[in-house]
């Protein structure tokens, strides 16, 4: 993550405690170093799932750990606090255990804010993997929201004015708040013949893999809990996240290790097809100003939203694919040999996020072009994955 992102980050020095699933992935660990830069206390979970290498996830992790230290190093007794918790979001006594940890950070006084980012992505697993995307992305989030609800999320006893529903003085928040990962592939295709930006209002009810339509599920699952326990909840949906520590199941690290190997990569179509490429910077800018999106409004930063938001968090660009694979070959100085094949039903043409209600309520505004995003990610993959030793 550049300088630039880390400093406004870290402007808002909050002391609070925050509770991160999910904290071994790939925007998970940027998640956590940006909380514990800017001063948060951290409990990061993860059960590392095999659906990609465990050891990239404890890499990730090793670098949130080596953050957390080097802040104590410098800040001592002051520095925020740090803990790892190996869990799984489906068992509802992890999830206690991580409010606990949370809870001796600040003498007791219970967690309040909670970023859910586990689950399993990707939009082109088989469908008779349904049940395990069943299992870890609505089950999981269910469970994540249950915990909310156990741990006084909805409590909104002597929270009756806005300042108090924002936080107390102290920087301790009264009343709970969920901000969790959603995706832009819940909007499907789009409309019939819709060739514009996805905005939140647009129907999402047309899923074109069963990944999108357990994203989709959580989203409407938390909007139920917003209603019967009183919790409030930020959902927020990704556009194709691109940077250092990427997936090695994302296209940077597919098409990168073919390119580079001088192998084929496989492309989907004419070239044609288009994705709203997003800084993996930007987009954990954009997680911590939701979590923090009723202080920015009570404090007049931003607007004042609902209970419960659906959010893009984009770059309001569309790459090509063609331009994508130009791009990347040329940072790795190799020649793209490429295998054109039909393009998958599980694939929209494009994605393209408006921005106008991310702006409005988060003063979201990413500055990272594509073209630094897909460098970063390629430095990152030349120093850890290409030549690890530097010889």
């Amino acid at each position: 993550m550049t300088e630039g992102h880390l400093s406004a980050i870290a402007k808002a020095q909050t002391g609070q405690t925050v509770i991160v699933t999910g904290a071994a992935g790939f925007i998970g660990s940027h998640t956590c170093e940006a909380l514990l830069r800017r001063g948060d206390n951290v409990v990061a979970i993860d059960s590392f799932t095999p659906h990609y290498d465990p050891a990239r996830k404890h890499a990730n992790l090793a670098s949130v750990q080596a953050t957390a230290d080097a802040i104590r190093h410098e800040a001592g007794p002051s520095a925020p606090k740090y803990a790892f918790l190996e869990a799984d979001c489906c068992r509802a006594d992890d999830l206690d255990r991580a409010f606990q940890i949370g809870a001796t950070f600040s003498a007791g006084t219970p967690v309040r804010r909670m970023i859910h980012l586990a689950g399993r992505a990707g939009v082109r697993a088989p469908a008779s993997e349904a049940p395990n995307y069943v299992a870890m992305n609505v089950v999981a989030t269910t469970e994540v929201l249950e915990a909310c609800r156990r741990h006084g999320f909805g409590d909104r006893a002597g929270a009756g004015s806005p300042a108090d529903q924002g936080g107390t003085g102290q920087g301790v928040p009264i009343v709970g708040h969920l901000a969790m990962a959603s995706s832009s592939s819940v909007y499907g295709g789009g409309p019939p013949g819709w060739n514009g930006p996805f905005h939140e209002d647009m129907p999402a009810d047309r899923p074109l893999s069963v990944y999108a339509a357990t994203k989709r599920a959580t989203e409407v699952i938390a909007h139920a809990y917003t209603r019967v326990s009183n919790l409030r909840v930020t959902c927020l949906r990704f556009f194709t996240v691109v940077g250092p520590r990427a997936r090695p199941d994302l296209t940077p690290s597919m098409f990168g290790s073919a390119i580079w190997e001088g192998r084929p990569i496989t492309q989907f179509g004419d070239g044609s097809m288009a994705r709203d490429y997003t800084f993996v910077g930007d987009t954990v800018t954009g997680i911590l100003a939701s979590l923090d999106r009723f202080e920015r409004a009570n404090a007049g930063i931003v607007e004042h939203g609902e209970d419960y938001e659906v959010i893009n968090l984009g770059n309001d660009r569309p790459i090509t694919l063609s331009q994508y694979i130009s791009t990347l070959s040329g940072l790795l100085d190799r020649t793209p040999v490429i295998n054109q094949v039909p393009v998958p039903p599980s694939e929209p043409h494009s994605t393209w996020a408006d921005l106008t209600k991310a702006r409005r309520l988060l003063a979201y505004a990413p500055a990272t072009p594509f073209e630094e995003a897909l460098a970063s990610f390629v430095d990152w993959y030349r120093a850890t994955i290409l030549d690890p030793t530097g010889a």
